[in-house]
């Protein structure tokens, strides 16, 4: 659980495990967090200009960016900085600048890789120190297959032994929707998220996660002017 005690408080402040990556500088905001009736969402920033009832959790995308100046109950730590065009780090410069992550959250999720986090030598290595880790995060775009999803996740919370959080999921990635739109049929990616969210509401370990809005194609969860997608009403409709 989120905090160490299990009080009332607690637990009236708990939040439901279904959330959404906004890409709030791009336009979009509390109107779209409200159509999918999500609990909880992130911008890739330490910061959101939004009012909502979904919880805002802050993400330090890089080294390049400062900690937030309040300490945060929980943070996100680097997007993906195994990967050249995001947060690009070596683990030694992440380690480097972790400490300054540690002091401003009570929770603290390790940085989420581009790669799988079972073959990555980059988080073995940023995991060698024994770094404050929380929680792991989690991107996952394999296809509208949700065995493999669901394997995926059990082997790497039973190497890791901590929560999981799935900050992006999605079939298909951006790139490979404005690729090929229409690779998944809407039925299947209907039943992959259905069948992914069913065993995530269910598995106690996943704390949270987060579809990814691929813009375009059976991945997009808004179509171009705004409304939900065929894919947007199925993720809305998901509840715990």
């Amino acid at each position: 659980m989120l905090g160490a005690a299990d009080t009332s408080a607690d637990k009236a402040e708990r939040i439901t495990k279904k959330g959404f990556g906004l890409p709030e500088r791009k336009g979009m905001d509390a109107h779209h967090l409200e159509l999918l009736k999500v609990g909880w969402y992130y911008n890739w920033g330490d910061s959101t200009k939004l009012t909502t009832p979904a919880q805002f959790v802050p993400m330090v995308y890089s080294g390049h960016r400062d900690p937030p100046k309040s300490k945060e109950k929980v943070l996100l730590g680097f997007n993906e900085p195994d990967h050249a065009k995001q947060a690009d780090m070596t683990p030694a410069e992440a380690l480097e600048k972790w400490p300054a992550l540690v002091a401003k959250s009570q929770m603290l999720v390790a940085p989420a890789l581009a790669g799988n986090p079972l073959k990555s030598e980059w988080l073995a290595a940023f995991l060698k120190s024994d770094p404050k880790v929380d929680a792991i995060a989690l991107h996952w775009y394999k296809g509208a297959d949700s065995a493999k999803f669901i394997k995926d996740l059990e082997e790497i919370h039973a190497h890791f032994k901590k929560p999981i959080w799935v900050t992006e999921f999605a079939p298909q990635t951006a790139a490979d929707s404005a690729e090929s739109p229409t690779k998944f049929t809407q039925a299947k990616v209907n039943a992959f998220i259905e069948e992914t969210t069913a065993f995530m509401e269910k598995t106690p370990w996943v704390q949270r996660y987060a579809w990814h809005h691929s813009g375009v194609g059976t991945s997009a969860l808004f179509t171009k002017d705004g409304q939900l997608s065929e894919t947007g009403k199925a993720y809305a409709a998901v509840k715990k």
